[in-house]
């Protein structure tokens, strides 16, 4: 399947989920499917969404966080997925977009390239909801239990790579913009304080 089709059916059943997007390909698919200014897209920080996902499910509880992530990302931080396993926090479901490739800098090749099982080492770390769908019927079936089910779950969604570098644009504003909109967003929606009396 595409990625932005794999993207597409995830956005359709996110309701209210908090998204947090690993940077390269998977922020500017999700990006390009839903222009969600109450999602976080990580810029310059590979590895990174996912432990901040996490403190983000934490701090809020009651709020459903999703995390976009892609295989380079994880590969970055695979002890992010021990951590989840330990602080198990419902209300977290972890996405991988799969490609196999570095998408972002020309589609290189991934390392040990269509060898690893993610969903597999996810399950070892002690995530216990893991699962990989490599197909669009499989996703849109599957979907529906996976929005509805609790956390923590791993999602690894197995696409095919893209040829074409930075395929899809990047969104349009980064760094300081992206974090006050972020920022500005949680604070009208869940009545909270980001910023201090200085303004960041």
């Amino acid at each position: 399947m595409k990625a932005r089709s794999a993207i597409e059916v995830v956005a359709k059943h996110r309701g209210g989920a908090v998204a947090v997007c690993a940077l390269g390909m998977a922020a500017n698919e999700w990006w390009a499917v839903t222009e969600g200014e109450d999602a976080f897209y990580m810029h310059g920080a590979m590895g990174f969404a996912a432990s901040f996902a996490l403190g983000l499910a934490l701090s809020l509880p009651d709020a459903p966080v999703w995390l976009i992530n892609a295989d380079g990302s994880l590969c970055m931080n695979l002890g992010c997925l021990l951590t989840e396993a330990s602080q198990a926090p419902k209300n977290l479901k972890h996405f991988v977009v799969d490609n196999q490739v570095y998408q972002t800098v020309g589609a290189l090749p991934m390392v040990n390239q269509g060898r690893t099982d993610y969903a597999t080492i996810a399950k070892g770390a002690g995530i216990a909801k893991t699962r990989t769908i490599e197909s669009l019927d499989v996703l849109e079936r599957e979907m529906p239990d996976i929005a509805s089910e609790e956390g923590p779950s791993f999602t690894v969604l197995r696409v095919e790579p893209e040829t074409g570098f930075l395929r899809t644009p990047p969104m349009t504003y980064e760094g300081p913009e992206m974090k006050y909109r972020f920022g500005r967003a949680m604070e009208k929606r869940f009545g909270i304080k980001v910023f201090g009396p200085q303004g960041y």
